[in-house]
C-alpha cells in the first residue's frame, strides 16, 4: 500500500511540474493561417511570463532562407506576449516561425508553426 501511495505522489508531482512550463497559446499571424499581406510584427502569446533576453524567433521562407527580424521583446503591458518586428515586407509564400522562450520559471520551451502570405 505504501509503494502505491508513493508512486501516485511522485506521479502527481511530475504532472504538476509539466503543467508549469510555458506553452504557446496564440500567435499572429496564426498557425496555418493564410494572411493577405506581410505582418509588421510577429506576436506570440504564451501561458506564462517570459524572460525576453533569453527568448527569440527565427523566421524562414519556403526555401529555408532566414528572414532578418528585429529584436524580440515582451509586450510592455503583458510579459506573456513576445513581439518580433518584421522590418521589411515579406513576399508572398509560406513561412516557418521557430520560437524559443524562457519563462519566469526558468524552463526553456521551443516550437514552430507555419503561416502563408497570399500571392
Amino acid at each position: 500500500m505504501f509503494k502505491l501511495l508513493l508512486y501516485f505522489s511522485v506521479l502527481a508531482v511530475f504532472a504538476t511540474a509539466a503543467q508549469a512550463h510555458s506553452h504557446l497559446k496564440a500567435s499572429d499571424p496564426a498557425a496555418d493561417a493564410t494572411v493577405p499581406a506581410s505582418p509588421p510584427t510577429l506576436k506570440l502569446t504564451f501561458s506564462m511570463k517570459l524572460v525576453a533576453k533569453f527568448s527569440g524567433v527565427k523566421l524562414t521562407d519556403a526555401d529555408g532562407k532566414e528572414v532578418t527580424l528585429g529584436e524580440a521583446a515582451t509586450d510592455p503591458t503583458d510579459s506573456k506576449i513576445l513581439l518580433v518586428p518584421v522590418p521589411a515586407p515579406l513576399a508572398a509564400g509560406q513561412y516557418t516561425v521557430d520560437w524559443h522562450v524562457v519563462a519566469v520559471d526558468t524552463h526553456r520551451m521551443k516550437g514552430s508553426y507555419k503561416f502563408t502570405i497570399k500571392p
